[in-house]
């Protein structure tokens, strides 16, 4: 049996949710077709769960088709994310790329040089930023901080493969990165590290339960790297964004407000977990990157 799925015109802010909850309809469908005949608008968070789902569906022996490419307003855009060779389906470039330093960073696989991955796309976001007193530094900090923490984490704990994304909406102001990955999800790392409490949770506790200080999926005192502690102090500090999808579990961040918690619509599931971060470059302040550079003694993570 074949599912076919059809993209919908516009995959961002509203429409990334109910974009997940379509990625988890064909169930144990051998066949899927991903029609991008509609498809206009995309966010990194929506590229990066893009290719960790058809990442898993391959790996699992399942034909994916990619479906009117020719007719997608934004292939070539989808070409210079690098999407379309994330996920095995090459098609000639019709284009010259330029320089995407200061714009964007094409989906990468998360792979063991964490570090260096983080230095490579703080500096795509904000160049020179790690030269003495630049004026980007405070975003490059940022950046490399927020890339390395979610990226240590899916990793560490989800056994499956991460994909990270990032874009500079220079219009709106907006940094938006997102990591995603195929792997077991928060609640069931948590089961597996065997703690006690976890096997009663639903996925939008198991998140909450994550964005603690001193909890780990490695059933230690402490989170290996801070990991989705630190991202949600500096989120919080900078007034930033944080959207977090586990299972079926979803939290969000805003400013100046309290976590939200939903399902994805439709019964929806993710398969692994997508973290999503946003900031306003006029909020990135020489003040919350030395909060970065002061760590736990700072007092952020407590």
């Amino acid at each position: 049996m074949c599912m076919h799925l059809l993209l919908p015109s516009r995959i961002n802010a509203d429409g990334l949710l109910p974009f997940l909850s379509l990625l988890s309809k064909p169930g144990d469908a051998r066949e899927i077709d991903l029609d991008f005949g509609g498809l206009c608008r995309v966010s990194p968070g929506a590229l990066a769960a893009l290719v960790a789902c058809v990442t898993r569906w391959l790996r699992q022996g399942r034909k994916v088709n990619f479906l009117n490419l020719e007719r997608c307003a934004i292939t070539g855009y989808l070409q210079r994310m690098d999407v379309l060779t994330a996920c095995g389906a090459e098609l000639p470039e019709n284009f010259r790329r330029h320089e995407s330093r200061g714009r964007f960073v094409p989906v990468k696989l998360v792979d063991h040089e964490v570090e260096t991955m983080g230095a490579d796309m703080a500096a795509c976001l904000a160049p020179g930023g790690d030269e003495y007193e630049s004026p980007h530094a405070a975003l490059y900090d940022l950046a490399y901080y927020v890339f390395t923490e979610t990226a240590n984490n899916a990793r560490q704990h989800s056994r499956g493969l991460g994909y990270a994304a990032a874009q500079v909406a220079r219009a709106e102001g907006l940094v938006r990165l997102a990591v995603a990955d195929n792997g077991k999800g928060i609640r069931q790392s948590f089961v597996d590290a065997g703690l006690p409490w976890a096997a009663g949770l639903t996925d939008a506790e198991a998140i909450l339960r994550a964005l603690e200080p001193k909890v780990s999926s490695k059933g230690r005192p402490t989170n290996e790297g801070v990991g989705l502690t630190l991202v949600s102090k500096l989120v919080r500090q900078t007034r930033g964004w944080l959207l977090v999808v586990s299972g079926a579990g979803v939290v969000q961040l805003r400013p100046e407000r309290e976590a939200e918690v939903q399902l994805l619509p439709d019964g929806g599931r993710m398969d692994g977990t997508l973290v999503v971060t946003a900031f306003r470059q006029k909020d990135i302040t020489d003040s919350s990157a030395g909060l970065l550079r002061t760590g736990p003694s700072s007092g952020i993570f407590t």
